[in-house]
């Protein structure tokens, strides 16, 4: 369900749409309560909460953040990713609008939020594309060639019935099919469109090949014996429907990544974490599973990481921060424990694992190679991260970063989360595991207020969870 604003001004309840009416005097009284709430002249009790209050402001500038990532398609990049980046540049703007400064500044003009914002979510979508490289230009002679394979690739398409293989391509271009397969690959690096092109610039669009639609012979399949074949059919049952599903559409349709998503109404890359995870299964099931594996007790539910999310697993995630707790203790070092939890969710469901899968890649994509990210035991809505030589500051810093970066994912994904954060630090806030998770659950120490309503819950998650933390603690020593 998502939250919409009446004409009176009250929330109600609606679901699906995201362009609706919207009262702008409530609009703006969210933003001036944000801004108050942000320089701390409002108590921290006070309901709703700042994290609530950025989660509404962010949903109710859908359309405009939107509109903004509209502009760039020509990019070639995801619009969900664009419309992700955007909504981080209308947080960011959220985090620095003061109109009581601006209207000081210049008595005569007083600027809106959404004016303001703009050139935030443009400059952070513009951020985005030019750390992804996209406005590197390609040679003449390569977007020419590129021109070519893309239009014989299209007709070919249509004469055979189906999509050509590299060498039918070489054929007619009198191009050996080594030069094809090299044209396909380096034009994966450049991006013939500029930020502005128009999607109706026929010279913009035709060179785009997207190399899985060349058929090849990688995933012809083998002619197995009768007996392993047997096995391969009882494996494939283990699996997961949806993951059967995309294995006979990736293997024997010889369908691409972006066509079995757009199938079954799911991301290109919770595809490509499908393909991954079950061909995995299939190794373990067939006996070609690393030998650490094949001889842990428990199969797959011992696993360091969390099928759905990528993260590390429940039952490893606290010995794993014990561990690294340790050594920042041995070398005198600052360290830091964000507990995260988000609200929200659907409780289960394609949609709920395709939202699990996509946090997880957040997370991923937001921390250092040293800190660790797991998830929490027993509390299916929680994340635990570890942050190695990270004093106070720069823990609530990476807090407020990784906030940000989740309630941006949840606009984009047209979701309404309400995320909790906490941090806890060694040594200020605890010298254990155990203590630094109390700290964290709790809320005490990060000054990110939370509602009365969520605290109770909170101090309950964390009595569970530390007491397996004690646990964790013993067996370290």
């Amino acid at each position: 369900m998502i939250g919409t604003i009446t004409k009176q001004g009250s929330i109600v309840e609606k679901s699906g749409d995201l362009n609706v009416g919207r009262d702008d005097s409530q609009v703006a009284a969210y933003i001036r309560e944000y801004v108050l709430r942000r320089s701390g002249k409002v108590a921290p009790t006070a309901s709703p909460t700042l994290s609530e209050l950025k989660a509404k402001i962010a949903h109710l500038h859908t359309p405009l953040v939107e509109s903004v990532a509209r502009r760039f398609v020509g990019s070639g990049e995801p619009f969900e990713d664009l419309v992700q980046e955007g909504f981080l540049g209308l947080l960011s703007a959220l985090d620095n609008y003061d109109p009581e400064r601006t209207a000081q500044k210049e008595p005569a003009r007083k600027i809106k939020f959404s004016t303001y914002a703009t050139h935030f979510v443009v400059g952070a979508i513009r951020h985005f594309l030019r750390d992804r490289g996209k406005i590197i230009k390609e040679p003449a002679w390569l977007h020419e060639i590129s021109v070519k394979v893309a239009r014989t690739t299209d007709a070919l398409t249509v004469e055979l019935g189906r999509a050509p293989q590299s060498i039918e391509i070489a054929r007619v271009l009198n191009l050996t099919e080594e030069a094809v397969d090299e044209i396909l690959s380096t034009r994966q690096t450049f991006q013939v469109s500029a930020f502005g092109s128009s999607s109706e610039d026929n010279d913009s669009t035709v060179g785009l090949v997207d190399p899985e639609k060349i058929r090849s012979d990688k995933h012809v399949t083998l002619r197995l014996p009768i007996e392993d074949r047997i096995v391969l059919e009882n494996a494939v049952l283990k699996l997961k429907e949806l993951e059967q599903n995309v294995l006979f559409e990736f293997f024997y349709q010889d369908h691409s990544q972006t066509e079995i998503a757009k199938q079954f109404g799911i991301s290109c890359n919770y595809v490509s974490h499908i393909l991954k995870n079950a061909t995995g299964k299939l190794k373990r099931i067939m006996g070609e599973a690393d030998v650490r594996d094949r001889g842990r007790p428990g199969g797959a539910s011992s696993a360091l990481t969390c099928s759905s999310t990528g993260l590390l697993a429940p039952a490893h995630t606290l010995s794993r921060f014990g561990e690294a707790l340790a050594r920042s203790a041995r070398e005198n070092r600052a360290c830091a424990l964000i507990h995260i939890q988000v609200k929200g969710l659907p409780e289960r469901g394609l949609r709920r694992e395709t939202l699990l899968y996509k946090i997880g890649d957040v997370l991923r994509n937001a921390i250092r190679k040293v800190d660790i990210a797991g998830r929490a035991e027993d509390c299916p809505n929680d994340f635990l991260l570890f942050l190695p030589q990270r004093n106070e500051e720069q823990a609530q810093e990476t807090a407020v970063k990784l906030e940000n970066l989740l309630l941006a994912f949840g606009a984009a994904e047209g979701e309404t989360f309400l995320v909790q954060v906490g941090v806890a630090t060694y040594p200020v806030a605890g010298r254990s595991i155990a203590e630094l998770l109390a700290k964290a659950c709790s809320g005490e120490q990060f000054p990110i207020p939370q509602s009365k309503a969520v605290q109770p819950l909170r101090k309950n998650l964390a009595a569970s969870m530390v007491s397996g933390a004690v646990a964790a603690s013993a067996i370290l020593r």
